[in-house]
């Protein structure tokens, strides 16, 4: 049977085209493999069993039928005969499309599993190349025995974590309480001799050290230091037994011993990047003075200890993204602030001053040694712990009837170093509101209630100096950041300014107009919406005092409009719509697009000339003089309103105005007939079908044009 070489290069063709289909399966085989070996966990990663690379065979060279002896032809007269292709040449077929571009190649295939070729021997590769040698077999893997993953670093299991992380913690708890108790008991019945009990102590940290070393020369690293974290926290009970409690040696001896300690676990915590030694050592460190103590475990010392833990753990921070250690320093400052509340005695300087400037050296030592990441955390948490450590130590000195004045400088250090130190301010709202509004607010409270209040000699002075101070803040940040701290100034000052002029109704209304206006063009030029609350807060103390006037003055007066009562209220009216104005104008200056305050603008100045005028014509001179001008003051904005709005073509303006025309008809009809000045009334009859006519007539022409 003749071989047709068409059909043979076609199936060259797809042998070569599946070559390559296969080709790219192995490597997105082998891409897989690769990436579940980079992605799984070392310890439950399962035994690699090597399987050899067999190599792709080599492309199928052309097939070429073999010759066939041709019988002999006479060659025709007209032209020679053309020379006849052999089988499977070129000749004679078609053209045939190009190749795609050869694929990149693949990387080497990672370890799969294969049972048959795991026992089978390993055939041999392409012909020249070196033989494959298999890596030894991996240890068997272990069954995981039902451990529940949580989903922590390396795929650890609860039963790890409470393994390897809660057995050390219980481990450091109970030999501080074993400790603690055992220096309790040999203090209450003398079994040992104070300079025994500490170098007891002393042996037993020289131990745990010793231990620590010896196991980190032999490559057990992280479980040696934690035998020196708790050598180093043994230390640090010593010192503290040695000093304050059984005065051997000089409590700032002591202290100074126990920060070379810190200082020694800081340095050690650093040199290794080790988070549990950190953890374990600095914690011990700071409940050695709760776990020895057999009474009051608090006062300016024991504060002085717990700053000088705390600075040296946020010394050995630096650099170290510690989440759980930076929780721990901030409870840590909250739990020693309030062990100092607890246990002061607010009579004495020394304690009612130490907690909350414990909490300001913390935040200082924060500012200075904390990473980026956690400063701001940790300086809002000590602040936060000082405002309550002020508030709390001013409420009890004034309960005791005492005002001393050492409240207020500390308070002001504390709001400056914030202001100085949480700059620039945080545009996220639930931090910027702490940082720059309720803390300073909470420090100037806590300074007037230790002062006396407001109404002491200093009050007002002092509240200025806080207003001072924000507004200082403002200027060291940018535009955008300065809301807030405006704001803390616009209510301070507004709370002076209301104190000072409090005697004088007219005076604290016009005082109050003052302010408002004068925080109305601070917003306008800082862009800064949040001094609207202030502006608000002013604008609506104002109408309180001129609605105060206005209701001690007479039920009908003779100079409406002029009076004090009545030109407070123009002026207030003018500054809200001076208000409404300026947020329109700030809204559009930061490309928003709510024209809501626009629009209240432009309604709300109209209609509060119309009601102001109103009640002032409803008060003049008697009740049929008054009754009589009102009813005409409707029918003439009613005809003016009309007027307007045929000119501007706004026919809400006319359908106001046509409905206060009918009011005016309804108030001459219904209460005009009832007055008794003959005069009046029959002028206001007359006057208000003028103006009746006017409007008939407007309409009437109006409705020709429309016709025409």
């Amino acid at each position: 049977m003749p071989i047709d070489p068409r059909r043979v290069a076609r199936l060259e063709e797809a042998v070569k085209a599946l070559h390559q289909q296969v080709n790219v399966l192995v490597s997105e085989v082998r891409l897989l493999a690769v990436q579940a070996a980079s992605e799984a966990p070392a310890e439950s990663s399962p035994p690699p069993v090597i399987v050899p690379e067999r190599p792709l065979p080599p492309s199928r060279p052309e097939y070429v039928a073999p010759s066939m002896p041709v019988a002999p032809v006479a060659p025709a007269a007209s032209a020679p005969a053309a020379p006849i292709a052999p089988l499977g040449t070129a000749a004679g077929r078609p053209p045939l499309p190009p190749r795609p571009a050869p694929l990149p190649p693949a990387p080497p295939l990672p370890p799969i599993a294969n049972v048959r070729g795991a026992q089978a021997a390993p055939q041999s590769s392409a012909p020249g190349a070196p033989p494959r040698v298999p890596p030894p077999p991996a240890p068997p893997r272990r069954a995981s025995g039902g451990s529940i993953p949580i989903g922590g670093p390396g795929g650890m299991t609860l039963e790890t974590l409470i393994g390897r992380y809660g057995m050390i913690g219980i481990a450091v708890l109970l030999l501080l309480m074993g400790i603690g108790t055992f220096i309790s008991w040999a203090i209450a019945n003398n079994v040992i001799t104070p300079a025994g009990r500490v170098a007891l102590g002393a042996l037993g940290a020289l131990a745990f050290a010793a231990g620590g070393f010896t196991l980190r020369g032999r490559d057990e690293k992280k479980f040696g230091n934690v035998l020196l974290a708790l050598a180093l926290a043994i230390t640090h009970t010593v010192a503290w037994g040695a000093g304050p409690k059984l005065h051997i040696i000089d409590d700032r001896i002591a202290l100074g011993l126990a920060a070379i300690a810190s200082v020694a676990l800081a340095g050690l915590a650093l040199a290794d990047g080790d988070e549990t030694l950190f953890v374990v050592g600095v914690g011990g460190a700071l409940l050695a003075p709760f776990v020895t103590a057999s009474g009051r475990a608090s006062g300016p010392l024991t504060l002085v200890y717990g700053w000088i833990v705390i600075t040296a753990g946020l010394f050995a921070m630096r650099g170290h993204r510690w989440r759980v250690a930076t929780q721990m320093m901030t409870l840590a400052g909250v739990i020693y602030a309030g062990v100092g509340l607890v246990g002061a005695t607010f009579s004495v300087p020394t304690d009612r001053m130490s907690p909350p400037f414990f909490a300001l050296a913390c935040t200082w030592s924060a500012a200075l040694l904390a990473m980026a990441e956690y400063r701001s955390t940790l300086v809002r948490s000590y602040m936060l712990t000082m405002a309550v450590a002020m508030f709390t130590a001013a409420v009890s000195l004034v309960a005791a009837g005492t005002h001393p004045i050492d409240v207020a400088p500390l308070a002001l250090a504390g709001t400056v170093s914030l202001y100085l130190i949480q700059r620039p301010l945080s545009l996220q709202p639930e931090k910027w509101l702490i940082d720059a509004v309720a803390l300073p607010l909470a420090l100037l409270a806590a300074a007037l209630i230790a002062n006396g209040g407001i109404d002491a000699p200093n009050g007002v002075a002092i509240t200025l100096i806080w207003g001072i101070a924000a507004a200082g803040a403002a200027l060291m940040n940018e535009q955008e950041r300065r809301g807030p701290h405006y704001l803390v100034f616009a209510l301070t000052t507004m709370v002076s300014v209301a104190y000072l002029l409090r005697h004088e109704t007219l005076l604290l209304g016009l005082g109050l107009v003052g302010h408002a206006i004068a925080m109305i063009f601070l917003m306008r030029k800082e862009r800064a919406r949040l001094v609207s609350v202030s502006i608000g807060i002013a604008l609506i103390m104002a109408m309180v005092q001129s609605r105060d006037l206005l209701a001690a003055r007479p039920a009908y007066v003779s100079n409406p409009f002029i009076n004090p009562g009545a030109a407070l209220m123009l002026l207030i009216i003018l500054a809200w719509w001076r208000f409404f104005d300026a947020l329109a104008k700030t809204a559009e200056e930061l490309d928003e697009t709510d024209a809501g305050w626009r629009a209240l603008g432009q309604v709300f100045l109209p209609a509060a000339l119309f009601f102001w005028g109103w009640y002032e014509l409803g008060s003049t001179v008697s009740h049929d003089v008054a009754t009589s001008l009102v009813t005409l003051y409707f029918a003439t904005v009613g005809v003016g309103a009309i007027h307007f709005g045929r000119l501007r073509r706004v026919p809400v303006t006319r359908h106001i105005g046509l409905g206060l025309c009918i009011i005016a008809a309804g108030m001459a009809i219904w209460r005009v007939r009832d007055l008794t000045d003959i005069g009046i009334k029959a002028g206001t009859f007359i006057l208000v079908s003028l103006f009746m006519l006017a409007v008939a007539y407007w309409y009437r022409q109006a409705g020709e044009e429309e016709t025409a």
